[in-house]
C-alpha cells in the first residue's frame, strides 16, 4: 500500500509541477504592460513558480515512501504530504492566485488541476496516515 501511495505522490508531484509551467498566461505570450512599457508576468505565472516549489519535495516524499520501512517516517510523510496539498490548493485560490479574467487559460486549466491534484495529495496522505495508524495498533 505504501508504495502505492508513493507512486501516486509522485506522479500528482510531477502534474503539480509542470501543468502549471505550460498553462499559465506567460506561456501564452501574455503579460501586463507598465506604464514605463516594461513587461510584467501576472499573478499566474508566480503561481506556477511556487507550484514548482511544492512539486519537488512532494516528489522526494513520494520517494521516499518506496526506502522507507519505519511506520514513524510513513507518518511523517503523511503529515508532509498533508501540508504540501494544502498550500498546493492555496497558491492559486488564496496565496497568490491567478489572472481575474475568468476566460484565461490559467483558470480553465492551471488553477483547476492544481486543486484537484492538492486534493488528491491530501486524500493519499490521509490513508497513509490512516494506515501508519493501523500499523501502530496491531503492534501494540
Amino acid at each position: 500500500m505504501n508504495k502505492w501511495i508513493g507512486g501516486l505522490t509522485i506522479v500528482l508531484a510531477l502534474v503539480i509541477a509542470i501543468v502549471p509551467l505550460f498553462s499559465d498566461c506567460l506561456s501564452q505570450g501574455r503579460s501586463l504592460k507598465t506604464e514605463s512599457g516594461m513587461s510584467v508576468p501576472m499573478k499566474c505565472h508566480w503561481t506556477a513558480l511556487a507550484e514548482v516549489g511544492m512539486g519537488i519535495p512532494l516528489a522526494l516524499a513520494g520517494v521516499l515512501h518506496f526506502t522507507s520501512k519505519r511506520k514513524e517516517t510513513f507518518t511523517s510523510l503523511g503529515i508532509l504530504g498533508v501540508t504540501l496539498g494544502a498550500l498546493t490548493v492555496a497558491f492559486p485560490t488564496v496565496l497568490i492566485g491567478v489572472c481575474s479574467n475568468p476566460d484565461m487559460m490559467c483558470n480553465l486549466v492551471e488553477r483547476p488541476v492544481l486543486i484537484f491534484a492538492g486534493t488528491l495529495v491530501i486524500a493519499a496522505s490521509l490513508v497513509n496516515l490512516y494506515r501508519t495508524r493501523q500499523m501502530a495498533e496491531q503492534v501494540a
